[in-house]
Order: C-alpha cells, then structure tokens, then sequence
C-alpha cells in the first residue's frame, strides 16, 4: 500500500468537535427524558424509562459520536491499509444489512418504514441509527484510503450525513396526520441529510473512478444512480414503505461489499 503523505486536517476534527458539542448541548439542555411520550406520538411506551436512562443514551451516543473522528483518522490517514483493518470494515458491513434488513421486517415492510416502526420500537430504531451511520461511514472512508481519494467535500458530506441519523432517532416521527408539526420536518430533513449526503460522498468516489477510464466503475455508477432515480419514481407513483426506503441502503452495501472486499470492479 502507499504510504500516507497527508495528515487529517483540523478542520475535520473542528467538525466533528463541533457537532459532538451541538448535539451534547441540544440534548442536554432542549431535550428532556420526557419529552416524547405516548400522549403526542404513537408510541406504546414512553421514549425512556426514567431519567437515569436517559442520560446513559445521552452519554453512550455523545461517546459515539466522539469514536467516528477517530475511526476517520485511523481508516483513511492511516499509513497503510491493514488486516484489521478490512476485517472491521466488513464486519461493521454485514451487522448494518443485517440488522436494518431484520429491522425493517419487525413489521409488514409495505405498510412500515423504519420510521414508523420506530414509534412502536423505539430503541431499535436508535440501533438502526447506529448500525447504518457506523456501517456507512467506515466503508466509505475504507473505500476512500483503497483510492487514495481524500476528497474533503465527501469526508464531510458522509460526516454531516452519518451525524444528522442522531437527529432522526431522538426525534420520532410524529405521524403523517401531524405532517405540518416542527417535531415530523425535523425528523425527516435529518433522515433526508443522511440520505443525499451519504449518497453524495459514495457518489464523488465513483465519479473520480470513472476519470480513470475504468469501465466497470462507469457501469457501478450507472446501475447505483439508476436505483436512486427508480426509489425518488417509485415514491412519487407507489409512496413510501420499507422496501423502497431500503432499497437504496442495500445497493450502498452491495456496492461497497464489491468495492471494498473483492476485486470485481479493479482493472
């Protein structure tokens, strides 16, 4: 592998940083334990517990916000690509699928997308959160430091993407008969950020692989673009489930299995 001839830049650091404080912040002082029970959403209990709970989501999730600044340094401003490295990578790869898939059918995935099954299963859905933004977020740096591609607007649009998940999960979707309420725009323009951005930082990648003339590259793109068009068609005519939500997700997994741990799409 080559040697690394960039260190991360501090700006990144200051993002993560800054966002770790925002949301730390947010949750300790806007947000309260009981803030969404089940008089205003659809929940069959009440978000948390007690307060004591609570404050342990609140200091586990700040903690994990904390690990993914370090886990950017080490993917891909590492010096070389190591063993333990690829085996962290897949296995973080195959708990994602897994658990979103097994997550998206607690419930009839035509009538429910991980959103709504989230009022009923509220702390999956907070392990949705994390198993996609961990599971995205190190593949894409993995795939990143393979090309020696250190593009900082994808770093960051993956950064911001994988961060607005913790935005989705703390603030459960209000129902679609309360679509016009502050509490629904704020739960669907976060999952909407990581949607586009996370999409965005896999799709920079496969462009600047394209400029090499690699004709398999062109071809992922394509077919990996191609899907994100059928799902935005798809919830035009059909509306929105499960399946469609997670279509996306599982191209992304299956694109970045090939990418990361074969040597399909080389030259």
């Amino acid at each position: 592998m080559e040697k690394q001839t960039t260190k991360m830049p501090r700006a990144l650091q200051y993002l993560w940083w800054g966002m770790t404080v925002a949301y730390t912040a947010w949750m300790c002082v806007w947000m309260r334990w009981d803030t969404y029970t089940p008089e205003n959403t659809l929940l069959e209990r009440e978000m948390y517990a007690d307060k004591t709970v609570y404050l342990f989501w609140v200091a586990g999730s700040v903690l994990l916000m904390i690990a993914y600044p370090i886990l950017l340094e080490k993917l891909l401003y590492a010096k070389q690509q190591t063993k333990t490295q690829k085996l962290f990578c897949l296995g973080t790869l195959l708990a994602g699928c897994a658990y979103i898939t097994a997550y998206g059918f607690l419930k009839s995935p035509i009538e429910y997308t991980a959103s709504m099954m989230g009022l009923y299963y509220p702390w999956l859905f907070k392990g949705w959160a994390i198993f996609a933004g961990l599971s995205v977020f190190t593949n894409v740096m993995y795939l990143y430091r393979k090309y020696e591609y250190r593009n900082i607007v994808g770093v960051v649009c993956t950064s911001i993407g994988c961060a607005a998940l913790f935005v989705t999960v703390n603030i459960p979707s209000a129902g679609e008969e309360l679509v016009p309420t502050l509490q629904c725009l704020a739960h669907w323009s976060s999952a909407l950020v990581f949607a586009v951005l996370g999409a965005a930082g896999i799709i920079m990648l496969l462009v600047h692989q394209c400029r090499t003339k690699n004709k398999k590259y062109l071809a992922a793109t394509v077919v990996f673009v191609a899907i994100l068009l059928l799902m935005l068609v798809l919830l035009v005519t059909v509306g929105k489930n499960g399946l469609i939500e997670n279509l996306p997700m599982w191209a992304m997994y299956l694109l970045l299995a090939l990418t990361n741990f074969t040597t399909l799409l080389d030259q």
